[in-house]
């Protein structure tokens, strides 16, 4: 007899003082807002979030999301006092305020004793020992030392034990790019700068048709478009495909854009935590400084100014 499905809902935020996190939650309510009991709290010094902004219920096998702010919470652009979620939408908390993703990861239990999965086939029927006498054990082979493998690492990908064809295939996939999120039912997706690829990314570094997604038995697999090397997995070149694995981080340059295979078919992109810093003016060490010629840098600094608005 099938249990209650356990159900993990993520909220990966694209916007705000949290961009980048995931936050997994099993239990419920989720409070969300600036009281230092929420799950999801912002800083107190956030007062457009306010201090009990909303709260995510479970509903059966359905979430739904409650306002209980003043300045309000929508769900994919539009305010509202309280909806059912669904895999995809886009949370804000407050006008222009903050944002996050939502989506559910489901894992549905069984005992035991009633899954057809886990029960002894039967053995197939052996012929009359009157007619085949079973040999001396004596005389039986040994059986040879079958080799220990290690546990899978759920970071690590399955690799690309055979080429699959990326044919048209009925699955779910949902790419979270920045504040863009796109929820696809059909795949191959093709990803790249061409306008004509299903989901486009403005990045210089990326090929017009760069990367595609598709899927094939039970399994979502990359396929490098580029014939370059390009995009890797977990460091590591995918060649002309690899299957990906839950936790395995998708880069489709050397350089980015990143994303987080989050199963289920969830791709959210993987934030870089340490930024560039900007690279200072050079300065002629003969010129006087700053403070007994104040006017010289900062008519230079106007003209600059200017200029990149002509």
């Amino acid at each position: 007899m099938p249990q209650m499905p356990d159900i993990t809902i993520q909220l990966i935020h694209i916007q705000g003082p949290l961009k980048g996190q995931i936050q997994d939650f099993s239990q419920f309510p989720v409070q969300i807002g600036r009281h230092p009991s929420c799950e999801v709290r912002f800083d107190k010094d956030l007062t457009t979030i306010s201090r009990r902004h909303a709260r995510v219920e479970r509903q059966g096998n359905r979430f739904r999301i409650i306002d209980t702010s003043t300045n309000g919470t929508y769900v994919n652009g539009k305010r509202i006092a309280d909806v059912y979620l669904r895999d995809g939408d886009v949370i804000t908390f407050s006008e222009n305020g903050p944002k996050a993703s939502f989506l559910t990861k489901i894992e549905t239990s069984r005992i035991p004793a009633a899954s057809p999965a886990l029960s002894t086939p039967a053995p197939p029927q052996a012929p009359s020992p009157q007619s085949v006498p079973a040999p001396p054990a004596s005389h039986a082979p040994a059986a040879p030392p079958q080799e220990s493998l290690p546990p899978p690492d759920a970071r690590l990908t399955v690799g690309p034990a055979m080429q699959e064809p990326s044919v048209s295939t009925t699955a779910p996939l949902v790419i979270q790019y920045g504040p863009t999120l796109q929820s696809f039912n059909l795949l191959p997706v093709t990803v790249g700068t061409d306008p004509t690829c299903e989901f486009v990314i403005d990045n210089n570094a990326l090929a017009g048709r760069h990367v595609q997604i598709f899927f094939s038995e039970g399994e979502y697999y990359v396929k490098d478009l580029t014939g370059r090397n390009m995009v890797c997995i977990n460091g590591r070149p995918v060649g002309l495909q690899m299957a990906l694995a839950q936790g395995a981080e998708l880069a489709l340059t050397s350089q980015g854009p990143k994303f987080r295979f989050l199963g289920g078919g969830r791709l959210a992109e993987v934030q870089d935590p340490t930024a560039e810093p900007l690279e200072k003016t050079d300065v002629d060490p003969n010129a006087p400084d700053f403070d007994s010629a104040p006017s010289v840098p900062r008519q230079k600094s106007k003209s600059l100014f200017k200029s990149f608005f002509k």
